[in-house]
């Protein structure tokens, strides 16, 4: 039983957050695996390193980019020291690119079974100040 339970409160039905990095074994994108697993510690989450590829990749490609993922998010893992937060996945380009829609103001709506989710970037919060209380 959770503390949320016992005391009667709702459980959050929310997801952790979930960071999408594509790889390709460059230093800059290893800085932001290496980023994001941070992140994903401060936001109790956990990433999802992944390679994009295209229609036309074979089995052995594919099994190339995946070796070439799990041993950048290995030197990753290694340096920040944050372990267990990561999965890893190749990723389609059209799913990729859907996704990146999304990042850059679109809309994606996911269809199942009964219900579609919407799925649209936030807008940037202006920074709260505290009001000065004058006592």
């Amino acid at each position: 039983m959770t503390s949320a339970e016992v005391v009667g409160s709702r459980v959050s039905r929310r997801a952790r957050a979930r960071l999408l990095v594509p790889l390709d074994g460059t230093m800059a994108s290893s800085a932001e695996l290496m980023r994001a697993l941070r992140d994903a510690v401060r936001q109790d989450g956990s990433v999802l390193a992944c390679a994009v590829i295209g229609g036309r990749t074979d089995d052995v490609e594919r099994e190339v980019l995946r070796a070439a993922v799990e041993d950048q998010v290995a030197r990753a893992v290694e340096a920040t020291g944050v372990r267990g937060r990561t999965e890893i996945a190749l990723l389609d380009a059209a799913v990729f690119e859907a996704l990146c829609g999304v990042a850059r103001g679109g809309t994606l709506v996911v269809v199942q079974e009964n219900r579609r989710t919407v799925l649209r970037s936030a807008a940037p919060r202006a920074p709260v100040r505290p009001i000065a209380r004058h006592g």
